[in-house]
């Protein structure tokens, strides 16, 4: 039985950011070249889209840990994503794309949230591997964007687009079905924990992780949404040099989530982020002071180190330090950090690159790293 709802969040994972890397790489293209958006339409969408989302994603958490229904909102916000996506298709004016996207982005943020609970509390219960879990789905984001890649070549973007993110939804909202059925005892003992969201805001040890994510693995993840503009218009690169790239990025993170807890349990948290951010540095140095596209995508390996602090690291010192009633609330306002982080990095970096080139967002965010690094090893947050 253990193994069946391992399974079944395997498969939820593969097939869900399988949906995702269908998706997500491509929308901004469909905008540009099906819908006939300018790129200035396309910034306020994404901005739009991401100041609601910041500001609806805790209440995904705040929702699932009063309620303690994690499994139905899972429910609830993938089959409003189903029905967004239907008329996202459908739009055909500027207003109608906006108001859809909108939606979209706030329903499908209760997703990964809401997912993560479930997931990470199975395995705390069952003495489960969270990292083979999350590992699936790195696979399935790879397998995703490579399928439609390929299919948007012999049939043009629109149709694949639309129908592999539906068809993968459809399947993933199915598989919600065979996670485990909560226990009525253990929920009742559950109701009586009280926690709010301003105990979190308070909690020194998750304000501590929350800025270390942001200022480590978000700010190489940032740095690299230029990757594919350093190889191909700076170092001069094929572009075939970008598949390579994330072949080599996925696969080991693929590989590594599945053995990641075990390794973390084993070093410990702080020898685990000190020796997994001190390679972020060294990648990023060699990023901004090698000019060669070879060197740039090998050194590139290190990336799954990176996956791990972001998701099964924080995760698993996240569960350890906060009230058990509000670690739903805690993944989400994880993710809206996460998000924050990404919008003032992408600004950030986005005039660096228009005015002094790709070079410098590396060295910067280089620097950044090494900062965090000072703090882990100076820190006594992960003593214990």
């Amino acid at each position: 039985m253990k193994d069946r709802f391992s399974l079944s969040f395997k498969a939820f994972y593969l097939i869900y950011l399988g949906a995702i890397g269908s998706f997500i790489p491509y929308i901004n293209t469909y905008l540009e070249k099906n819908a006939g958006l300018s790129g200035s339409q396309i910034g306020l969408i994404t901005a739009i889209s991401l100041v609601l989302g910041v500001c609806v994603i805790p209440i995904w958490g705040v929702v699932g840990d009063k309620t303690r229904k994690y499994s139905a909102l899972l429910k609830l916000s993938i089959m409003a994503a189903l029905v967004v996506l239907y008329f996202y298709y459908k739009a055909a004016v500027y207003p109608a794309i906006v108001v859809c996207a909108i939606a979209l982005e706030v329903s499908r943020l209760g997703t990964m949230p809401m997912a993560d609970t479930l997931a990470t509390n199975y395995c705390h219960k069952t003495g489960g591997n969270y990292g083979s879990i999350r590992g699936m789905g790195s696979l399935g984001y790879m397998l995703g964007s490579m399928a439609v890649g390929f299919l948007a070549d012999m049939y043009g973007l629109d149709g694949p687009l639309f129908t592999s993110y539906i068809l993968l939804l459809g399947i993933a909202l199915f598989i919600c079905f065979t996670f485990p059925k909560a226990d009525p005892k253990e929920e009742e003992k559950e109701k009586p924990q009280k926690g709010n969201f301003k105990e979190l805001l308070t909690n020194k040890n998750f304000i501590f992780i929350l800025v270390l994510i942001m200022i480590t693995q978000i700010v190489v993840d940032s740095s690299g949404a230029y990757a594919g503009n350093h190889l191909i218009s700076t170092l001069k690169g094929d572009n075939s040099l970008i598949s390579w790239l994330t072949f080599v990025q996925v696969l080991p993170e693929f590989l590594f989530l599945m053995v990641a807890s075990q390794i973390i349990k084993r070093l410990g948290y702080k020898k685990f982020f000190t020796i997994a951010t001190a390679l972020m540095a060294i990648r990023l140095f060699v990023y901004a002071f090698i000019p060669n596209s070879y060197v740039f995508v090998l050194i590139s390996i290190v990336h799954c180190l990176g996956v791990a602090c972001s998701t099964v690291a924080s995760l698993a010192y996240i569960r350890e330090v906060v009230n058990p009633a509000v670690f739903g609330t805690a993944i989400t306002l994880l993710n809206a950090a996460m998000s924050i982080a990404k919008a003032i990095y992408g600004y950030i970096f986005g005039s660096i690159y228009q005015y002094f080139g790709s070079y410098k967002i590396f060295l910067i965010s280089a620097i950044i790293v090494v900062i965090a690094l000072v703090i882990i090893v100076t820190t006594k947050r992960f003593d214990n």
